[in-house]
């Protein structure tokens, strides 16, 4: 993207993300308990689940899906230490805090539960450590820029992603194996807990900053989860798997959004930011190439934005704000009688033409 602006926040932003840090840390919520795992291997025990696998995923795919999780927890200080410099280099210690003390031990947990799963499939600790070693030597490619919003956004759709990866998992383990299946929705929660408390952390940043908006909309067009480059071997396999077990992409969508329209915090922004990735990626808004269309909004004063952003969560099924008070050009006013449905008309109509892949990138999304 041209004309990024730089990287800054204002003294009551940086105030703001010190204090949400502050309760995280004070209140981080019951991480895995690893000896407890390890007391009780029987419940880690699936060697029944491969009797029922579902059509079209065979024993091989099944521990393709468990190394891939447990190799790409393995590799947390990989993508740590690029957190790390990011927040060094900003004098973000509320980001370094909340990695060294939170994120970081949290995730050092969460491929035991995997590691005790392919021990009772009869991998042997020495085969296991050996891969283990291997993806963290191997290089990681940061995808996304090093300022803390390109991190915190790209922690968010990193543990979004990861989160829907362990219940995923988890939901192939239940019938057979149900004290596994608990195990991976443990690290699920987790996952859970780390995409809001990131999320939340962009928020206050775009917050302080509007301007930053424009970052989260690079990160979110150049994002790859680390597992691509380093779990090659199944990390490339898992959109099959995914399509084999008929993930709704449509749903993923729709929180996908949900995130960063909270991100955003208003629908104009939520509308710049679709903008702004429709450019990146070369999807079309309607008849019109992005660039045209975002230059011509920007010669208006970008009026049409808010519109945009109503129209995208309706695309995806999420209620468009009703109730906002603001001025006409923020599109966050409310609008009665006849405007409002000349409105919802013309936002349907918009909500239509709206590729969403500009959002999820190139799945088999069809929302």
């Amino acid at each position: 993207m041209s004309n990024m602006p730089g990287y800054s926040l204002p003294p009551s932003g940086i105030k703001k993300l010190e204090g949400l840090v502050d309760q995280i840390v004070a209140n981080p919520g019951r991480m895995i308990d690893v000896k407890q795992l390890a007391d009780a291997p029987s419940a880690l025990d699936i060697r029944n689940v491969v009797a029922t696998l579902p059509e079209g995923i065979t024993e091989e795919d099944f521990v393709g899906m468990l190394k891939l999780a447990m190799l790409t927890e393995s590799a947390t200080d990989s993508y740590a230490a690029v957190f790390l410099e990011g927040a060094r280099a900003y004098n973000a210690t509320w980001l370094t805090r909340f990695n060294e003390k939170v994120w970081v031990p949290d995730e050092h947990t969460h491929m035991v539960p995997y590691q005790h799963m392919l021990r009772s499939l009869g991998f042997t600790d020495e085969e296991l450590n050996r891969e283990i070693k291997e993806t963290k030597e191997r290089h990681y490619e940061h995808c996304c820029g090093v300022t803390p919003i390109e991190l915190t956004v790209y922690g968010t759709i990193q543990e979004f992603l990861t989160d829907h990866w362990h219940g995923l998992i988890g939901s192939v383990l239940k019938e057979a194996a149900p004290g596994a299946a608990r195990s991976a929705n443990l690290v699920k929660r987790r996952e859970t807990l780390h995409t809001v408390w990131y999320r939340d952390m962009s928020a206050l940043q775009v917050e302080a900053n509007p301007e930053l908006i424009a970052y989260v909309g690079r990160s979110l067009s150049t994002f790859e989860m680390p597992g691509t480059t380093l779990v090659p071997a199944y990390g490339l396999h898992s959109m099959r798997w995914m399509q084999t077990l008929n993930v709704d992409f449509n749903h993923i969508a729709k929180e996908l959004v949900r995130n960063f329209a909270e991100t955003a915090g208003s629908v104009k922004r939520s509308g710049m930011l679709l903008v702004e990735m429709a450019v990146a990626r070369g999807y079309k808004i309607g008849p019109f190439q992005p660039a045209f269309a975002q230059a011509a909004m920007n010669r208006l004063g970008g009026p049409g934005y808010g519109l945009i952003g109503e129209a995208i969560l309706e695309k995806v099924g999420l209620p468009v704000p009703r109730s906002f008070e603001g001025p006409q050009d923020n599109a966050t006013r409310f609008y009665s009688g006849v405007f409002e449905r000349i409105r919802s008309k013309m936002r349907s109509y918009v909500a239509e033409r709206i590729d969403v892949r500009a959002i999820t990138g190139d799945t088999s999304v069809k929302a």
